[in-house]
């Protein structure tokens, strides 16, 4: 059983590695096609990777880490609930179907969006996902359900970093200031 789970997280580490790798501007400028199309394949090639790794982690037997109960349920569905809602949200900056590959970008796509929730945190798709994967695994507590969450926590240090080095090259002095006042993933507290 063990083994089956480092496997799983092996495959999430292949996964996150491959995303990475085909979304960076190196790989890009190697590749014969133009963004749109380059665009359309990559998101094909994430969404259908992404779901044989979600299909391969409900083959494996798992137990139960923690003992789920009405509340651990209640408090799973609400935080997963709240994640798709962050993610959603985080898209009324840019256009689904440019992000898919599906339209070409525009002049006005290409500028840094700091206003609507950008403006709370500079990666809303990152924390809402992390909402997604801790609701999940808090609603469903299988040793399956936490692989594919710390997984994702180990990764994100390094996707955040890669993906800032990107925004800094395409925005520069710009990005810099925003990356000063912006927190990355989760919303400064003010206590007035």
């Amino acid at each position: 059983m063990l083994l089956n789970h480092l496997i799983f997280f092996g495959c999430w580490a292949l996964f996150y590695t491959i995303h990475s790798l085909l979304a960076s501007n190196g790989i890009k400028s190697k590749v014969a096609l133009n963004p749109t199309t380059y665009r359309l394949i990559y998101s094909l090639f994430s969404t259908l990777s992404f779901a044989f790794i979600l299909l391969l982690g409900a083959s494996i037997y798992s137990a139960f880490v923690l003992p789920p109960s009405p509340i651990t349920t209640y408090i799973g569905l609400m935080l997963a609930t709240f994640g798709l809602f962050v993610i959603k949200r985080s898209f009324r900056n840019y256009s689904l179907r440019v992000f898919l590959g599906l339209k070409k970008e525009s002049q006005s796509d290409q500028t840094l969006k700091k206003d609507k929730l950008q403006s709370k945190i500079r990666h809303p798709l990152y924390t809402g996902t992390i909402l997604l994967f801790l609701g999940y695994f808090i609603y469903n507590p299988l040793l399956v359900n936490l692989v594919s969450l710390v997984a994702l926590l180990a990764y994100l240090p390094f996707g955040i970093r890669l993906e800032e080095k990107k925004l800094i090259q395409q925005f520069g002095d710009e990005y810099l200031e925003y990356k000063k006042s912006t927190p990355a993933l989760f919303p400064k507290i003010k206590f007035s």
